[in-house]
């Protein structure tokens, strides 16, 4: 008698199927059923199945030492000295995972962007009410920008000086670009010129993919990310540092986007875009350890020329 789980997932559901298929093969195993579509492009590369029917397959347990592992969003068959990644290396990257969250917090040399700051600082007391009495030192600190004394590395990416987030347009036989030194005036500055022009769902998904790319960045690795919009056809292009991984890795940043109003409350920024365009996707290189995300735009009037930047 086979006493193994089962789990159905329609297509909305389909990014959940190699996670659900690992922790089969990390346990007692089970059976994946999709709703009218065929699981076996979804299914992660190296990991046993055995076909039951077009919309079914088995997953069946695996040996503790064969037993696959989610790493930076990506399914990997823990085989010593085999496949994409060996069970030591594994190993070492889940340990290099495990510190980061406390990477932002780190303190920082640097200097704040006087009219940055201020900005920010009103949007704070404007949008939270039990922080409009305090002194701007203890809304900074209540913010994340300062730990005690000193400037955290999450202040100085969000208000200092030391992030190039560059926007460039190429379209309309010109071209134009525009830098931000910091997250709040790349928010600010250029992300409502960028989205002036887009159809309502089209700019929530962009304001969703720009958004993305700031707050999950690995700015230890790279401080440099770099928003493209190319026609015809009209694209933007998102690439930022790291790779996705399964928990938030800015969590000072987090705390500041949330504050401040710029994720409006929306934790599931992938959704969103997927509502707009059911098939977008992000790309991984594990290499040069940076992401790259493509979506088409929709324009509800002419683009503009490219100097308004």
């Amino acid at each position: 008698m086979n006493c193994c789980e089962a789990e159905s997932f329609g297509r909305d559901e389909a990014r959940k199927i190699p996670e659900t298929v690992c922790a089969f093969a990390n346990s007692s195993g089970g059976r994946i059923v999709c709703e009218g579509f065929d699981p076996a492009d979804l299914l992660p590369s190296g990991v046993p199945c055995v076909r039951e029917s077009p919309f079914s397959v088995y997953i069946p347990p695996l040996e503790w030492h064969k037993k696959p592992v989610i790493l930076n969003g990506r399914v990997y068959r823990r085989v010593e000295g085999e496949n994409l990644i060996s069970g030591l290396r594994a190993k070492s990257i889940m340990a290099e995972d495990s510190n980061e969250p406390s990477r932002d917090d780190w303190p920082c040399e640097a200097a704040l962007n006087y009219a940055d700051t201020g900005s920010f600082l009103a949007r704070i007391s404007g949008l939270n009410r039990n922080m409009s009495r305090c002194t701007k030192t203890e809304l900074l600190r209540r913010c994340g920008v300062y730990s005690g004394k000193y400037l955290t590395f999450a202040g100085a990416l969000m208000l200092g000086e030391i992030v190039r987030i560059s926007a460039r347009l190429d379209y309309s036989g010109g071209h134009s670009e525009i830098e931000a030194l910091n997250i709040w005036s790349a928010c600010t500055r250029i992300l409502p010129r960028l989205t002036s022009v887009l159809s309502e769902k089209c700019a929530d998904a962009f304001r969703e993919l720009f958004i993305n790319a700031l707050l999950h960045a690995d700015y230890n690795a790279d401080r440099r990310i770099n928003i493209a919009i190319t026609s015809p056809p009209l694209t933007v292009t998102a690439d930022n540092p790291g790779t996705i991984r399964g928990a938030i890795r800015n969590h000072r940043l987090a705390k500041m986007f949330a504050l401040s109003g710029i994720t409006g409350g929306r934790p599931h920024g992938l959704d969103i875009i997927r509502s707009y365009m059911p098939n977008f996707t992000l790309k991984q290189d594990m290499l040069t350890l940076r992401t790259t995300a493509l979506l088409r735009l929709e324009g509800r009037r002419e683009l503009p020329d490219p100097v308004i930047l």
